[in-house]
């Protein structure tokens, strides 16, 4: 009996091992990149970018670049106040 349940509890923890690790393993044998660098370098180079344009429809494009261009009416201020985060450093 306790080999049995020792048997099954193995077994739980490398099927358990084998979905933390699918992921990564489907992603690269898919070619997905598999970390930040590589998903920079992936956008850097265009390479898995859509063959087709898709631009914005001009009322978003519009209300897009307004917004964009209302962003420096704001002076940038000289230190950003975090409310709700705890003061002087916090866990440090």
């Amino acid at each position: 009996m306790k080999l049995q349940i020792l048997a099954v509890l193995l077994a739980g923890l490398l099927t358990g091992a084998s979905l933390v690790l699918a992921p990564a393993a489907i992603a690269q044998q898919a070619g997905t990149p598999a970390t930040a660098r590589d998903w920079v370098e992936l956008q850097k180079s265009g390479t898995a970018a859509s063959p087709v344009p898709r631009p914005l429809p001009g009322d978003i494009a519009e209300r897009s670049y307004q917004r964009y261009a209302e962003s420096f009416s704001q002076p940038i201020p000289e230190t950003l106040k975090r409310e709700g985060f705890i003061e002087d450093g916090g866990g440090q």
